[in-house]
């Protein structure tokens, strides 16, 4: 089974309403072809629902192994669709490159990003337009980037958001699982 079918086989088992114009969205979109960063952690075709299953998979087992409280529907949510935000995000380009000391044209990603809401908001925004989320859900979402988002420093003073988000056990679960997906799973891929 390929990522895009065991994504859609979690996704279709959400009970929630709306769940499936989600999945069309999913379907008509890049999700599953688009890669999941410039160049870093799986810069490649697919890297977008390669990395969304690795994090889900290491969120359901640190759910599990620390009995946080989250639904399964929860789980899947903040796991598969934690970076909507790079869908339609991405697009194929011509850039030069110096290789061996030669000049080359090289094909690479380029961002182009229709709607500049953020990172972890623009995901809730997006999810929002399909299915209502939960309180965590938001939270998870929102902060999956925690120290690296911008808004721990701008957005209130002396980070208050961000320390107030990190009590949220499933929020720490999600951006722990992101990082360790980017940094440890998929790193270790490219090497």
């Amino acid at each position: 089974m390929d990522n895009k079918e065991k994504i859609l086989n979690l996704i279709s088992t959400i009970k929630r309403e709306g769940i499936e114009n989600l999945i069309r969205f999913l379907n008509e979109s890049d999700f599953f072809t688009a890669p999941c960063s410039l160049m870093f952690h799986l810069a490649e075709e697919g890297g977008l629902a390669e990395h969304s299953l690795n994090v889900y998979n290491l969120l359901a087992e640190k759910v599990k192994r620390y009995n946080v409280s989250a639904t399964d529907d929860t789980v899947k949510i903040c796991g598969l669709c934690h970076d909507l935000c790079k869908v339609n995000f991405y697009t194929k380009g011509k850039k030069w490159a110096k290789e061996n000391g030669r000049w080359v044209e090289k094909e690479v990603y380029l961002v182009k990003d229709h709607l500049p809401l953020g990172h972890g908001e623009k995901s809730v925004i997006m999810l929002q337009d399909f299915i209502k989320l939960t309180d965590d859900e938001k939270l998870a979402i929102r902060w999956h980037m925690l120290a690296f988002d911008a808004g721990i420093h701008f957005n209130y003073p002396s980070g208050y958001a961000f320390r107030e988000a990190s009590k949220n056990p499933l929020v720490v679960l999600l951006f722990t699982s992101d990082y360790e997906a980017s940094q440890i799973i998929e790193e270790k891929k490219e090497k």
